[in-house]
């Protein structure tokens, strides 16, 4: 009798090892984990024409959609906290949905990417004012982007840092 439930209890083991599991480590994945220089341009690029346009439509495409995100803005003391607390601190720019022609320019230089495997930093110098004029003369600082990839397998933006110079 012992050596039937032994050999009964084996059989179970061999059965649950080869069982998939219900959970991510077994589930078929269309897209890499590692996150991409071109995947990491696409968002950045996304974040340009964001204020190049004024869309308050686009911020799903761009920035993480949770309250894991965290926002530091070089014009709002304290730190912003998830998704939903980023959108009217973009409409009190004057960011509208469905996009405006906007007054000023922003734009990014010395764009650095770097990759972590499933994540990215992305640090540059930005400018905001009239593209035609001396840089020094309008509003500049540093900014980082720390993307990731949402359950989509999207890179987006987890946490954002403005700062003045």
């Amino acid at each position: 009798m012992n050596k039937f439930y032994l050999q009964l209890i084996v059989v179970a083991l061999l059965f649950v090892s080869c069982t998939p599991k219900n959970d991510d480590t077994n589930k078929l994945k269309s897209v890499s984990d590692d996150i991409t220089k071109d995947e990491v341009t696409l968002v950045v690029d996304k974040w340009l024409e964001l204020w190049a346009t004024y869309d308050l439509n686009m911020l799903d495409q761009i920035f993480y959609k949770s309250e894991n995100l965290t926002y530091f803005s070089s014009e709002k003391e304290g730190l912003m906290l998830g998704y939903d607390e980023i959108i009217p601190h973009h409409a009190g720019f004057g960011f509208v949905a469905g996009g405006k022609s906007p007054e000023r320019s922003l734009w990014l230089e010395d764009i650095e990417i770097r990759l972590y495997g499933s994540s990215a930093m992305v640090g540059a110098s930005w400018f905001f004012g009239e593209k035609l004029v001396d840089k020094d003369s309008v509003q500049n600082g540093p900014v980082t982007f720390l993307l990731i990839k949402n359950e989509m397998g999207d890179a987006r933006i987890i946490h954002t840092h403005f700062a003045n110079y």
